[in-house]
């Protein structure tokens, strides 16, 4: 038994038909944005009625908290209705993992170069009868509290059958957004989606974690572009206002190669800093130097320094 799904195509999928996704506009912090989905069904059965419940991924940064914080609902053909949470416990049944592993698993982060990501999945409460040849069309509305940060994103979807789960058929479609901004919100903007000069991973930490600042020195032109010795130049910006600068061209600061014109450099901030106690980094502030200390490379290959506020994960 086949569910084949006839897309209205507004994102191409290699393969495969697309959803239409309506993005709303750039979307304050902490406030709620709506996305909408549209796509339409014809049943092809041998032995009609075809019976499943609705399924609806959505892939988004785990800064939201999805799960807490967004009410899907559907308008169709079938009838209207809210789509429920699938509770972990519930096994994907092609992988035997959890709807949102499997989903990972399957579609991963897209575009995305950040893994900030988490998908989340929900299924409608109640079951649907497809019967050859009628279409059905279905509009799925996702209404989402945004998180605290300001970024840049390329959103995650997809829409299934339960009753096949997650496979390589046409039992499901999926796509991903254009970029959409959360602004008005904390912090510098994280950008999930577009090749970084340099990046901290973990996306938030304390200062009392071990950090790693990746400085990718093919992304651009710049004046480190002729050297392989690279070296960190960073300010700590304390709770109390004072600052802290580490700026030397040592075996401290130097960052190791890793291949493709990247380097990264991983260390304790309390300790690299050697903060004293009963305080603690609200912010980093750093640039990249050569052996000379002359060559500097800041934000977008300016000498403005690239920023990281340390957070709770």
């Amino acid at each position: 038994m086949l569910l084949s799904l006839s897309i209205v195509i507004f994102l191409a999928q290699c393969g495969l038909d697309a959803l239409l996704i309506t993005l709303p506009p750039p979307g304050n912090a902490n406030e709620v944005s709506t996305f909408k989905l549209k796509i339409s069904t014809v049943a092809k059965v041998e032995k009609p009625p075809y019976i499943t419940k609705m399924v609806v991924g959505f892939l988004a940064p785990k800064s939201w908290k999805v799960a807490s914080n967004t009410v899907v609902t559907f308008t169709s053909g079938k009838g209207d209705g809210t789509l429920e949470l699938i509770p972990e416990s519930d096994k994907e049944l092609n992988t035997g993992l959890s709807w949102p592993e499997a989903a990972k698993k399957q579609f991963g982060i897209g575009p995305n170069l950040v893994n900030d990501l988490e998908w989340v999945v929900y299924r409608s409460t109640s079951t649907y009868s497809f019967e050859t040849d009628k279409n059905t069309d279905i509009n799925v509305t996702i209404k989402s509290k945004l998180g605290p940060e300001n970024m840049l994103v390329k959103l995650g979807f997809f829409i299934g059958a339960s009753r096949e789960g997650i496979n390589n058929g046409e039992m499901y479609k999926f796509a991903f957004s254009n970029a959409f901004e959360v602004k008005n919100g904390e912090g510098e903007v994280i950008d999930f989606f577009n090749p970084q000069l340099s990046k901290v991973d973990p996306v938030k930490s304390l200062d009392n974690d071990i950090i790693t600042l990746t400085y990718d020195n093919g992304v651009s032109e710049t004046v480190l572009s002729n050297t392989e010795e690279i070296y960190l130049c960073a300010t700590a910006l304390l709770d109390n206002g004072s600052s802290i600068e580490i700026c030397e061209q040592t075996a401290k600061t130097k960052l190791k190669p890793i291949g493709g014109k990247r380097y990264i450099i991983d260390f304790w901030p309390r300790g690299f800093f050697n903060v004293p106690k009963g305080r603690s980094i609200v912010k980093l502030e750093y640039h990249f130097k050569d052996l000379s200390g002359i060559g500097k490379v800041g934000y977008g290959n300016t000498l403005v320094p690239f920023k990281y506020v340390f957070n709770c994960p």
